[in-house]
């Protein structure tokens, strides 16, 4: 257990070790993370900054490279679903633009400690400050995307139905939910250098199980479990119902809640056990 060295100051005795629950600096951890916010957005910023140096045009190549892939194949699917342009095109450019952003942040996740080595072996930095550092990372990403998705609302009249209120609502609990899950594949990486594998090929397969380019009222009443079952189905529909102009059902809210309180679980009962280690790990 960690301990800590607390003086008797009036009977000037010598420092007394007295122990410090690991739920205590759990919480130390969260709280000087926060407070350093200016380190981590700085990393962030830094990481976009260096893939894209020297490029002409810098990171508008994540702008340019969603928007091709999502109006060639957005007009494709309109004629393989039979549905009409306008309608499909906005469903499938928040649906690819959302999942890219969740499948980022869970397939980067497994390396942020391990991408993180450098700082953590040279001062005790509090861990979650890496855990920040790479969600603020892909939310700019998604920044860059939504530009493409305000594109296509605009375009399609979707716009001025958004439902902006349910949309940050959504927005929040899947950050939420988003640090714990980063913090909880970060730890276990770090641990088991096969889980970064074995992530990446889970989320291959979740692409296609997920509705992102087809609607669920598509399947059959028995492949519907699919998406019943799939947590990234329900934080996909909390995100792109409202921009759709629609309301998210309320099983999907239910699932997204139920999915974020177990990963905060998780995360606690994981960081409790293994937070020491994670620097030895690595």
């Amino acid at each position: 257990m960690d301990r800590q060295a607390v003086w008797n100051v009036e009977s000037g005795a010598a420092p007394r070790i007295a122990p410090v629950s690991q739920a205590s600096l759990l919480r130390k951890d969260l709280v000087e993370s926060l407070r350093n916010w200016r380190f981590w957005v700085f990393l962030g910023w830094n990481d976009i900054a260096k893939q894209y140096r020297r490029s002409f045009v810098g990171p508008l190549w994540i702008v340019f490279n969603s928007a091709f892939f999502i109006v060639a194949f957005g007009l494709i699917g309109a004629q393989l679903f039979k549905l009409s342009v306008a309608d499909y095109l906005p469903f499938f450019c928040a649906g690819h633009i959302f999942f890219g952003f969740i499948s980022a942040l869970i397939n980067e996740g497994c390396m942020a400690y391990i991408q993180a080595d450098a700082f953590l072996k040279q001062m005790p930095y509090p861990k979650l400050t890496f855990v920040f550092r790479l969600v603020w990372r892909n939310m700019i990403m998604l920044a860059h995307n939504l530009a493409v998705l305000v594109a296509v609302l605009l375009w399609s009249g979707y716009f001025i139905h958004v439902r902006w209120f349910h949309f940050l609502v959504a927005m929040l609990l899947t950050l939420i939910c988003a640090c714990a899950v980063v913090a909880i594949l970060g730890a276990l990486a770090a641990r088991f250098r096969d889980i970064p594998m074995a992530v990446a090929s889970v989320m291959q397969i979740s692409f296609f199980v997920t509705p992102v380019m087809w609607r669920p009222d598509q399947l059959t009443e028995r492949a519907r479990i699919l998406v019943h079952l799939n947590p990234l189905a329900a934080f996909l529909e909390i995100l792109r119902a409202p921009l759709l102009g629609a309301t998210a059902a309320s099983s999907a809210w239910t699932h997204a809640f139920i999915a974020t309180v177990l990963a905060l679980a998780i995360f606690c009962v994981l960081y409790l056990r293994a937070r020491r280690r994670i620097i030895y790990w690595l």
